[in-house]
C-alpha cells in the first residue's frame, strides 16, 4: 500500500472545478502577449525555444521518471512529481526573469510555446513515463481516466485561453494590453488563495508529505536548473538568454498541476499535494536564485 495514501488530504471536488478555471485565466494572461510578430522572432530565432522544449518536454521527464523510480518506494509521488515536469512552464517564470535581469521576451516566447505543445505532449509524456515504472503503472491501472474528459479538462485550460488570448490581442491590441497585467494579478491572486486555503486545510498532511516527498521533489528541482543553466550555456546563449532558459525548464506551470491532480486523481490526494510541495520549493529556492541573479552584474 502506498504509504502516502494512509495520509489524510482534503480536497472539495469543487476547489478543482475552480482551480481549472483559475488556470485557464492565467494561461489566457500568459496568451495575451503573444503576437505574430514574436512567433516570427521565435521562427527566426528558434535557439532558446527549442532548448527549452527539449529540456521541459524531452530531458526533465526523464529525470522525473529516475527520482521516481530510486528516491521514492511511493508511487503517488512518483506520480505526482512526473505531472509537474510533463507540464509547460508557468507565468511565475516569466515575472522572475524579470527580476532575475534576464531576457523577459525570451521568457514569454518559451512559456507560450511549451504552453501550446503541452495541450498534446503533457497527457502522452505523463501516460508513456508513468507506464515505465511498475509501481505508478500499477497505481494507473486502478484510476478510470474518461478520455472524454481529459479533452475537456484540456479544453478549459489550455486550448480555449490560448486561443482566446490570440484572438484578442491580434483583433484589439490594445485592449490586450491594457488588461494583460489586470487579468494575471487577479487569476494568479486567486489561485494563491485558494492554494493557501488547501495548505492551510491540509498543513500537518503536508508536513507529512515532505517527509516522503522533499528528497525526489527537491532532486529534480536542482537539476532542473542545473540542465537549463548547461544546455544554454554550451549551446552559446547570451547570459540574459541564459538566465531566461533556466527559469523557464526549472519553473513549471504548477497550477495546472494542481488542477490536473485534482481533477483527475482525486482519491490520490497526494498527486495534487506533491505538486504544492513542488509549488512551495519553486516560490522559495526560485525566488532566492532570482534574487541572487539580480545582484549579480551581466557582462
Amino acid at each position: 500500500m502506498d504509504e502516502i495514501n494512509q495520509i489524510p488530504f482534503n480536497f472539495d471536488p469543487r476547489i478543482g472545478l475552480i482551480v481549472g478555471v483559475m488556470v485557464g485565466f492565467l494561461v489566457f494572461a500568459v496568451s495575451l502577449d503573444l503576437t505574430w510578430a514574436k512567433l516570427l522572432r521565435v521562427i527566426k530565432k528558434p535557439k532558446a525555444p527549442i532548448i527549452g522544449l527539449i529540456a521541459q518536454f524531452g530531458l526533465l521527464p526523464s529525470i522525473a521518471f529516475l527520482a521516481g523510480l530510486y528516491l521514492t518506494e511511493a508511487p503517488s509521488v512518483a506520480l505526482g512529481i512526473l505531472l509537474v515536469t510533463c507540464c509547460p512552464g508557468g507565468a511565475l517564470s516569466n515575472y522572475l526573469t524579470g527580476v532575475a535581469k534576464g531576457d523577459v521576451a525570451t521568457s514569454i516566447s518559451m512559456t507560450t510555446v511549451s504552453t501550446l505543445f503541452s495541450i498534446i505532449l503533457t497527457p502522452i509524456l505523463f501516460t508513456f513515463w508513468a507506464s515505465m515504472n511498475p509501481s505508478t503503472f500499477s497505481l494507473l491501472q486502478n484510476i478510470s481516466m474518461d478520455p472524454q474528459r481529459v479533452i475537456i479538462t484540456l479544453l478549459i485550460m489550455l486550448v480555449l485561453p490560448v486561443t482566446a488570448g490570440m484572438l484578442l490581442r491580434a483583433r484589439s491590441p490594445n485592449t490586450a494590453i491594457r488588461i494583460r497585467k489586470a487579468v494575471r494579478l487577479i487569476a494568479g491572486i486567486v489561485f494563491a488563495v485558494i492554494v493557501a486555503i488547501i495548505i492551510a486545510s491540509n498543513f500537518n498532511s503536508l508536513a507529512l508529505l515532505a517527509q516522503i516527498a522533499l528528497l525526489p521533489v527537491l532532486f529534480t528541482f536542482i537539476i532542473a536548473v542545473g540542465l537549463g543553466w548547461g544546455l544554454s550555456k554550451m549551446t552559446g546563449l547570451i547570459p540574459t538568454d541564459r538566465r531566461a532558459v533556466t527559469l523557464e525548464i526549472a519553473f513549471q506551470n504548477v497550477a495546472l498541476a494542481i488542477g490536473l491532480g485534482i481533477t483527475f486523481f482525486p482519491s490520490i490526494a497526494g498527486i495534487a499535494a506533491v505538486s504544492i510541495l513542488w509549488g512551495i520549493v519553486h516560490l522559495t529556492l526560485g525566488t532566492g536564485l532570482a534574487l541572487v541573479w539580480s545582484r549579480i552584474k551581466i557582462n
